[in-house]
């Protein structure tokens, strides 16, 4: 995860260098209400699993709308349509069929809300807030040398998810930004009774954990 963020860290650093004009993210002077879209990739996995790593890649798109308090402050809420999840990969010896890899799948998708607070400096905009997420699909299961019973209802997971939101946006060229963001959950979005036999770690349920890497275009 440190990888992966940091390199999105560095993306928007470096990126941004060349930027001349505006002063301010939003130019010199920010209209009340900004609108935007948004398009990205979520780097996702699930803590209380068994597996770790942010294998499991999705999209992140939708729009946004910022209200400018005054040129260092504003509040933004999006609307978004996010890909979550988990994979998995171990490798079994069984006395069936002999060494091979097992492969887990976790794939979750939601309409999400996330309402941020942001403080601008220069060409960088640090965000921070709550978002609210909606579970509209989710799939889950193995493959594995014996099937895997994994019921959609006594395995189901919860309808809804609150994460916390840190991140951090930098102006590339004119309208175009680009954000580097990481979201966990406030509580968990299955419980342990919930979770499927082998496949849960710990006492707290599960979480999602993710970082997105995005670009933002501003009208």
């Amino acid at each position: 995860m440190m990888r992966i963020l940091l390199a999105g860290l560095y993306l928007l650093l470096f990126a941004s260098l060349p930027v001349s004009g505006q002063i301010s993210f939003f130019g010199e002077e920010p209209k009340v209400f900004t609108g935007g879209l948004l398009l990205g990739l979520n780097f996702t996995q699930v803590d209380g699993d068994t597996y770790y790593g942010y294998h499991k890649v999705g999209l992140n798109v939708g729009g946004i709308v910022y209200v400018h308090f005054t040129k260092s402050f504003s509040a933004s809420m999006e609307l978004l349509y996010t890909q979550k999840g988990s994979r998995g990969e171990a490798i079994i010896e069984s006395p069936a069929i002999g060494t091979y890899v097992t492969k887990y799948f976790m794939n979750l998708n939601y309409v999400e809300v996330p309402v941020l607070l942001h403080y601008t400096i220069h060409r960088y905009d640090i965000e921070a807030g709550v978002s609210y997420g909606y579970l509209v699909k989710s799939d889950e299961w193995v493959l594995a040398d014996q099937p895997v019973n994994i019921d959609p209802v006594a395995n189901a997971f919860n309808k809804t998810d609150l994460e916390y939101v840190f991140g951090l946006s930098a102006k590339l060229y004119k309208n175009l930004y680009a954000n580097a963001r990481f979201q966990y959950s406030v509580g968990s979005v299955r419980p342990p009774e919930r979770i499927p036999y082998r496949y849960g770690y710990g006492n707290d349920g599960q979480q999602n954990n993710m970082v997105s890497l995005r670009l933002m275009y501003l009208f």
